[in-house]
Order: structure tokens, then sequence, then C-alpha cells
């Protein structure tokens, strides 16, 4: 069984280094129990290239089916419930900045002084997100349900979000209550991606009625673009949570996106691996509690 949970972490971070770091060893220890791994399975299961190690195809076919089997076995034995109180946690969560505004002051508020020796850390969502899962460098991404998850992945919703338009408040269209799809295509926006690879939603709504949106400004975040607004005829295309930031500046105006710029729901993402462990479980319930006293 330990070899087995050895093998685990070691497919999981693909360095030597880095597994006898998580599994508490040194590093002539590790490579000791890669070897007896190596002997026990009559293969090489890590293979050292130019860009570091890859597993050959025994090792991906023993870390899909421990990635099965761990979490099974781990219910079997029965771990205690997580006391939030009195244990201590860490926790990794990469979103973009739209959801941490939605869920960090819930979490602050109600949740967090509940759990005084819990840790959370937020870092800001990348196309690398999924592989860090697999890698274990994150316990849970918060993404839009219209990315790519791999099927091995578990996926949960956590609340479903609106478009507005927010506006300068001296802007030609300040005293709108709706944007028309007219109007929205004939202005220039300041847009919010997180790379120039993925297409946002706004962009694939437009897109889906055979239209593409002209936007001067491009930034990774909600809160960069809100502030850009100002002394602009910019229109910046944002969701509810971000749009109670814009309320409450007097120089800005919001009003409703176009019908065709539907809405989305936000999911959460974890390995399978965490799927019943305590903490992980109570982290999950933390955040689809806090999803749920979201008022958008």
């Amino acid at each position: 069984m330990n070899l087995l949970v050895a093998f685990a972490v070691f497919a999981e971070e693909l360095s030597v280094t880095a597994a006898a770091n998580r599994l508490l060893l040194s590093q002539s220890a590790a490579s000791r129990t890669l070897d007896r791994l190596r002997v026990l399975f009559e293969d090489d299961l890590m293979i050292r290239g130019s860009k570091g190690y890859s597993l050959t195809p025994v090792g991906v076919r023993l870390q899909e089916k421990l990635n099965v089997l761990l979490p099974k076995i781990e219910g079997l034995i029965g771990r205690p419930q997580f006391s939030p109180e009195k244990e201590e946690a860490r926790f990794r969560i990469a979103a973009p900045d739209n959801v941490a505004t939605a869920l960090c002051p819930i979490l602050c508020r109600d949740v967090l002084p509940k759990a005084p020796r819990v840790e959370v850390t937020f870092v800001s969502w990348s196309l690398s997100a999924n592989a860090e899962l697999d890698q274990g460098r994150l316990d849970l991404a918060l993404s839009n349900d219209e990315m790519l998850v791999p099927r091995h992945l578990q996926t949960a919703t956590l609340y479903q979000e609106r478009f507005y338009c927010v506006v300068w408040s001296g802007s030609r269209f300040a005293k709108q209550k709706t944007m028309s799809l007219d109007r929205y295509l004939a202005a220039e926006h300041i847009a919010v991606a997180f790379d120039d690879v993925v297409q946002s939603i706004p962009d694939k709504r437009v897109a889906a009625v055979g239209e593409r949106r002209r936007w001067a400004l491009r930034v990774p975040y909600f809160g960069v673009a809100i502030a850009c607004l100002p002394q602009t005829q910019l229109v910046l295309t944002a969701t509810a949570s971000m749009v109670q930031m814009a309320r409450a500046n007097p120089e800005l105006r919001v009003m409703d996106a176009p019908s065709e710029i539907a809405p989305f729901s936000f999911q959460m993402v974890w390995h399978p691996r965490l799927s019943s462990d305590p903490a992980h479980n109570w982290l999950r319930e933390q955040m689809l509690w806090a999803s749920g006293q979201l008022a958008l």
C-alpha cells in the first residue's frame, strides 16, 4: 500500500526531489523507493528526458488505476471527520477575479472565523489549472462551465452568472436601461480575458450570432477594467459580482447586457483523489454554501 501511495506522488510530481519532499523522505530514500517500484512492476515507470521525467505507458495505466482505487481504499479504512475548529489545513484555489470577488467576502465573514487554523490561498486561474490539479499543486479550480475539463476530474456547479454592461456616467450609452445588440456592436469595448488564446464568453456569444465586437483594451482583471472606464466611451461587459463594485462608483452606470449575451455558470473542479478526504469535503461544502448566499 505504501509503495502504491508513493508511486501516486511520483506520478503527480514527475520529480524525485519534489516527491521526496511530499513523502517526507530523503532524496536517496525516494530514489530507492522508485527502484523498488520498478522491480515490482518490471518497468521503468518514469523515464528522464530533455524536459524532465515522463511516465511510461505502464506508468500511465498504473496512475489511472490508482486515481480510482486510492480514494476508495481511504474510504474503506474510515477516516475521521474534519474539525475546522481544531484542525489545521491549507488549501490552494485557482479562480478568476470575478469569482474571488463574489466568494471571498463570504468566506472571510462567515466561514474562516469558525476555522481559525485553516488557511486558504487564492491564485489567478490559468490554462495550467487542470495540470496543477493533477500534480497536487491545486486543491480546487473555479472556472466557467464552458471551459473544457478532462474527463478524469470531478466538477460541481457553484452558481449562475449573468452579464451587465458598465459605462462612464458621461458616456453616450449612460441613459440606456438595456444595451441593444446594435449599440453593443457599434461601441468600443474594454475586454477582460486571462490570456489571448481562449475566447471570452461575451466574444463567444457575439460570434454565435455571426458578429464580432471591437475592443480597444484587453486586461486580465475586472477591477482594472472598471477603473479604466471614467472619462471614456468604452463599454465593459461584467458579471453581477463585479457590477456591485461599479454601482458603488457614482462615475459609472450599469445596464443590462444584450439578451444575446446569455448567462453561464461557474463550477469547481478537483482531482478524484481528494473526493473522500474529509478536509477537502469540508472545503467544497463551504464553497457550495457560500455560493448559495450570493444575491446576484
